[in-house]
């Protein structure tokens, strides 16, 4: 079917009126000022077709409620989706996997989009080498993300499952995997909560009693293609795009995408799949394409070397580029290589080598020490027991840290007191810090370590930051169906001495320390706590130490000095699941901070 015959029609869909009319116009360039309908409806439609961006300039001259909401979102997301993809970016580095983005943020990176001119997306497009496919599933499970159905939020749990459903259902299209996802907080959306329903209706967003939350969608795509009315597949297989990846800088960010000739034909083709084949109006990606088009010209070479190599391209990107002539006025013009020349331009890396196992990191000297970071483990955990504090070390290492690892409830039975294990993380601060000549010198806490590391802080410890993970705060770390240690201890206690020995978590301990876990963890002063604190918590945690998580989290957000929360919704309690996301997460709080630099 003819591309125009498919969107002006609607293959028996809604009908393609004067409004989409004016907005195509806009998607050429040629349509100044507002049609009859006026700019709310104008605003509507644009929204529908997912084009609202285009519109942005025209707030404030006559301006829609929707222009601005709409706007007010395209900022946040900006910025949201480059910290996103500069996450997912580190982490598929550590692990050796290859990985670039289409459409979206990665077609704003070349055509230096503003966040005003930015097309509106929670999602990113990612492409990864089919051979590549479980390791990347397993590095974006490590970040948090998991498939809807697991989406710790009922207002979510329907718009997930749907839009999987959706996916696998779509006719034609293969090549992708289900969207991965984690819930995402957008307090700066709160103050316009009341016109989300209306202006936003689309989109994954809703209102909930702790403000507005919304989905960050991952797409992976391991080939680019479709399957004709045989049922017959043709791949574009996304390792072979990747050979054409560049590194575009950002938003202050290395954005890693396809170069602009490739992203160009590519989205030819993928617009008359939308259309011809799918029946989605997707004047969205018209107007993409068309930016490109006026930025670089058509890039004749790359196409011709695209079609020998993929023959099935050629009447699809020959119909784009007819109807682009003809409905929009897209002059294509010579081919003007917009690459390396520009400010800064995109530039291409050389391909990076193929993935090797990852080998331990040199343990930093004491002459080569910019600084020391101390890790108190928690209950029955031993040094090296930990998968994402062993990544931490060696990746910490290369960057002159030393990490040591204490153990001092490996022991069941024979641990010493939550004060004394404070006490002594304490001293052995003090000496880093003389040992190291006043470079940073961190703690970071996991489960019952936690409680141990923010006593010594709220008691004196001069750290320069402290990251908890299966934060305890409190007396409740072994609440069980028999009780926590204070119900033990009204259970056992009586006149019973420090001594006896009780059930407690995987082993015994003496009343004694029953007695201080209570006294020490129950009497913490969060507010002595002055240093930059990062929270990580697991999804999958029990609600006590999720409520320690968040209590500890709201004291330290408090100061604005950088303290900050990180969950992983499918995360355990000590975050062994998520090893990758963990010590990513964690380097790059310390990045931010500045402690490494």
């Amino acid at each position: 079917m003819r591309l125009k015959e498919a969107l002006l029609r609607g293959l028996g869909r809604e009908e393609f009126d004067e409004l989409d009319s004016f907005l195509l116009g806009t998607v050429g360039g040629r349509a100044p000022g507002f049609p009859a309908a006026g700019p709310d409806a104008l605003y509507e439609r644009a929204e529908h077709r997912r084009v609202a961006h285009l519109l942005h300039s025209r707030a404030g001259r006559e301006a829609s409620g929707g222009i601005e909401v709409n706007r007010r979102f395209s900022r946040v997301m900006f910025d949201h989706n480059l910290r996103t993809w500069e996450e997912i970016a580190g982490a598929f580095a550590d692990a050796g996997i290859r990985v670039a983005g289409v459409k979206g943020l990665f077609l704003g990176a070349l055509l230096r989009r503003t966040a005003d001119q930015a097309r509106v997306t929670t999602d990113l497009d990612l492409l990864v080498d089919g051979r590549s496919l479980d390791a990347a599933m397993e590095v974006l499970a490590s970040l948090g993300f998991v498939s809807g159905l697991d989406i710790k939020d009922h207002a979510f749990l329907r718009m997930s499952s749907r839009a999987i459903r959706e996916l696998e259902a779509q006719q034609g299209s293969y090549g992708q995997v289900a969207p991965m996802a984690r819930l995402l907080k957008l307090p700066e959306m709160d103050p316009v909560a009341e016109d989300i329903g209306r202006w936003l209706p689309g989109r994954k967003l809703v209102r909930t009693s702790a403000g507005v939350r919304s989905l960050s969608v991952v797409d992976l795509h391991f080939d680019m293609g479709h399957r004709d009315a045989s049922g017959a597949r043709h791949a574009i297989p996304a390792g072979e795009l990747l050979d054409s990846a560049v590194t575009v800088r950002h938003g202050g960010t290395d954005v890693r995408t396809l170069d602009h000739a490739t992203m160009t034909w590519l989205l030819c083709y993928r617009a008359y799949c939308d259309i011809a084949l799918f029946g989605e109006r997707r004047l969205k990606l018209f107007a993409d394409i068309t930016d490109l088009i006026r930025r670089g010209g058509w890039p004749s070479g790359a196409v011709e070397a695209a079609v020998a190599r993929y023959p099935f391209i050629a009447r699809p990107i020959e119909e784009t580029l007819r109807f682009l002539r003809e409905e929009c006025a897209v002059d294509p013009g010579a081919w003007r290589d917009p690459g390396v020349r520009r400010d800064p331009g995109p530039r291409r890396d050389p391909a990076p080598p193929p993935a090797t196992p990852a080998t331990p990191a040199t343990p930093a000297t004491p002459a080569t020490v910019r600084g020391t970071v101390l890790v108190c483990h928690g209950w029955g955990s031993e040094p090296g027991s930990s998968p994402w504090v062993g990544r931490l070390s060696g990746q910490l290492a290369r960057r002159g840290m030393a990490v040591v690892e204490l153990a001092p409830f490996a022991a069941a039975g024979d641990v010493p007191g939550l004060s004394e294990v404070a006490e002594t993380l304490r001293e052995r601060v003090e000496v880093a810090r003389k040992d190291t000549g006043g470079a940073p010198v961190g703690l970071i806490g996991v489960s019952l370590g936690s409680a141990a590391a923010l006593a010594a802080v709220a008691g004196g410890a001069a750290v320069d930051f402290l990251v908890t993970v299966g934060t305890v705060a409190s007396a409740d770390v072994g609440v069980t169906a028999d009780g926590g240690p204070r119900e033990l201890l009204a259970r056992y206690g009586g006149g019973a001495g420090d001594d006896e020995r009780v059930p407690f978590l995987t082993g015994q301990v003496r009343l004694g320390f029953l007695r201080d876990l209570v006294a020490c963890a129950g009497g913490t002063d969060l507010g002595a706590v002055t240093s930059p604190v990062l929270v990580l918590s697991g999804g999958t945690d029990n609600e006590w130490r999720l409520r320690d998580a968040a209590t500890v989290a709201a004291h330290a957000e408090a100061r604005g000095d950088g303290s900050a929360r990180r969950d992983f919704p499918a995360g355990n309690h000590t975050l062994d699941n998520a090893a990758v996301g963990t010590a990513s997460a964690v380097l790059s709080w310390l990045t931010a901070l500045g402690v490494l630099g």
